[in-house]
């Protein structure tokens, strides 16, 4: 299995989604990006994390890691290998005895972050799912197969009023085949 290392960029807002945000991860050359959903606390973690002055000693990742001092990039990595219904799947790594253990995706970031864990895609998704990241820095274009069912209804409803039936007809198609699958 072929393998892509990307870091963290940082967080954006979803315009027209204020309880949603977008972790935003950029392949080591910065030259592809992907997207994963957030929600607002999960923004709110790891803007704590990324400030100038961070007090986070005494918070639960931190804590956690600190007792387990092989919470390490010698001994663990983050490893993203599918998209299922708009949700990206992670798996925290044990490179020691290779046990993998699911991990919702944005905690899997969180997690990297505050061990300094390295975070890996499979090659095939990240070539299906990531974006170049020069094209727009105030856009960013996210697969259909990305979002939420409830994202995808509000698109839906967003480009129904915006008269964009293109793009109204493609979110439809995708709401059913979502529906068809078991």
């Amino acid at each position: 299995m072929s393998k892509v290392q990307l870091i963290y960029e940082g967080v954006s807002q979803i315009v027209g989604g204020p309880e949603l945000g977008l972790l935003v991860l950029s392949d080591l050359t910065h030259t592809r990006q992907i997207a994963i959903v957030c929600d607002k606390h999960m923004e709110y973690e790891l803007g704590l994390r990324t400030g100038e002055k961070s007090v986070t000693e005494r918070l639960l990742p931190e804590v956690l890691c600190s007792v387990n001092p092989m919470m390490t990039s010698e001994h663990y990595e983050i490893l993203f290998n599918s998209i299922v219904d708009g949700q990206y799947k992670a798996l925290l790594v044990n490179k020691d005895d290779l046990t993998l253990t699911p991990i919702r995706a944005s905690d899997a970031i969180l997690l990297a972050h505050v061990a300094k864990l390295n975070i890996f895609m499979e090659e095939h998704l990240f070539k299906r799912q990531s974006v170049d990241s020069s094209v727009s820095q105030n856009k960013m274009a996210l697969p259909l197969n990305a979002l939420s069912f409830e994202m995808l209804h509000h698109a839906l409803e967003k480009a129904i009023e915006d008269e964009n039936y293109e793009l109204a007809s493609m979110l439809r198609d995708e709401m059913k085949n979502r529906a068809k699958e078991p």
